[in-house]
């Protein structure tokens, strides 16, 4: 009975180990995600320079908020 205790063990500890994997990728693929979109927002404010001072707020704010969206999930 032991050893199908320690087996059942194992498979837990797995199932625990894969989730975890899956969690990791799930989190990098976020963040890449995130830092994409902050890079074209950037971008946006970069090249609308003085002429669009509203897309330019809009868009650190959009960035901003994608920032904190990933600190919480890493």
């Amino acid at each position: 009975m032991d050893g199908m205790m320690e087996v059942v063990g194992m498979a837990q500890g797995m199932q625990e180990q894969e989730l975890a994997m899956q969690q990791a990728v799930t989190g990098a693929s976020l963040a890449k995600d995130a830092l994409e979109f902050q890079g074209n927002m950037v971008n946006t404010i970069i090249s609308s320079g003085t002429q669009s001072l509203d897309m330019a707020r809009n868009s650190g704010l959009a960035a901003q908020g994608i920032g904190s969206k990933l600190s919480t999930v890493v």
